[in-house]
């Protein structure tokens, strides 16, 4: 369950970071902002949250995540062909979310992971 809640808080986090950023400036639909979202919220939880930040620190696991989202943004564009998502639409998105991941690695590490109940 503790998973589940916090992959629903990061799924709501990235799911606002790209709505304010990439919605104000292209033309994808809210759909497709939310499919991006959510591909996001699952692979940089996997990767960031559960294998980086346990073994690293929050500055690393914020780095790797804003990594991870600004490439799955422009791969996302490149994929659907409308090549709407300019370069800094998806550092200002990725930024964002970097801003918002720093806090939830510290709520991961204490609620979710074992290495914050040490």
């Amino acid at each position: 369950m503790k998973h589940v809640r916090a992959l629903l808080m990061k799924f709501a986090m990235t799911a606002i970071g790209l709505e304010i950023v990439v919605y104000l400036f292209s033309d994808l639909a809210f759909t497709d902002i939310l499919y991006m979202s959510a591909f996001i919220t699952i692979i940089s939880y996997v990767i960031g949250d559960l294998l980086i930040l346990p073994s690293t620190n929050n500055t690393i696991a914020t780095i790797a995540d804003a990594v991870l989202a600004l490439a799955i943004i422009y791969a996302f564009d490149s994929l659907w062909g409308t090549m709407t998502i300019s370069l800094l639409d998806a550092l200002m998105s990725a930024a964002l979310i970097a801003i918002g991941e720093w806090f939830f690695h510290k709520y991961i590490s204490v609620n979710v992971l074992e290495k914050g109940r040490e």
